[in-house]
């Protein structure tokens, strides 16, 4: 099961519970990063408490201001419908990941995220970005900006048919995609099926493996230096 830290109410200070703060929860599904965060945000940002960090949304308490989310948790789950449950919950949420994939990023702007903010940033940058998301509004980073204007084109796969792409179009067989998804060859077709049907829908041919590997490595999918992806 999936583990993460709160907050024990009854360990703050008589000082902390006199002092105005933000809620703040951090679900990323490395432990190492979620613990540096949570340490420089108490560290550096005096009005905010981080009430969670871990990897699994459903622990955020539901007093939560404000959720800094990774992209890829790991739990078969889109950014997207976890922003989407949270916002509705209440919850705003600003995207803090490595992950620059315009596939992810948009649906999960587009389902009530208030930013994006890659991992590489600088700290005054990532202390703007969660300053500006705790008093609701959108940051619009140059980062968030070019992924925006760069999705355009780019279909809004789910995580199965997104997990399709990426192995098939690295040179695995149908039957070889099939068994690392854990999933049935005709199920594995399907996936594909729905990918090259909605690339088609923004006006993208894929009709070959060697087209689908173009699409994957030009929307950041593959890794082009990895030999894994050639031939």
């Amino acid at each position: 099961p999936a583990s993460g830290i709160l907050v024990d109410e009854d360990d703050m200070t008589s000082a902390n519970e006199s002092a105005p703060r933000h809620r703040v929860a951090i679900v990323d599904d490395h432990g190492i990063f979620a613990e540096a965060l949570r340490g420089w945000v108490e560290g550096n940002m005096d009005d905010v408490l981080v009430a969670y960090s871990g990897p699994d949304p459903g622990q955020v308490p539901d007093d939560t201001d404000l959720v800094l989310l990774d992209i890829e948790l790991g739990i078969g789950r889109s950014a997207a419908d976890v922003t989407r449950e949270l916002v509705d919950a209440g919850i705003d949420v600003l995207l803090v990941s490595a992950f620059g994939d315009p596939g992810l990023i948009r649906p999960a702007i587009t389902a009530g995220a208030l930013g994006y903010v890659p991992k590489r940033v600088d700290t005054g940058a990532l202390r703007e970005a969660i300053s500006s998301a705790l008093a609701g509004e959108v940051h619009v980073s140059p980062d968030l900006a070019a992924v925006m204007m760069a999705a355009i084109d780019r279909p809004d796969l789910s995580v199965q048919e997104r997990s399709a792409l990426q192995l098939y179009a690295s040179g695995l067989t149908l039957e070889a995609v099939a068994h690392r998804m854990n999933v049935s060859p005709s199920t594995a077709r399907e996936y594909l099926l729905r990918v090259r049907r909605k690339y088609a829908e923004v006006g993208r041919d894929v009709r070959t493996k060697t087209d689908l590997y173009a699409a994957a490595l030009q929307d950041g999918l593959l890794d082009e230096e990895d030999p894994r992806h050639r031939g």
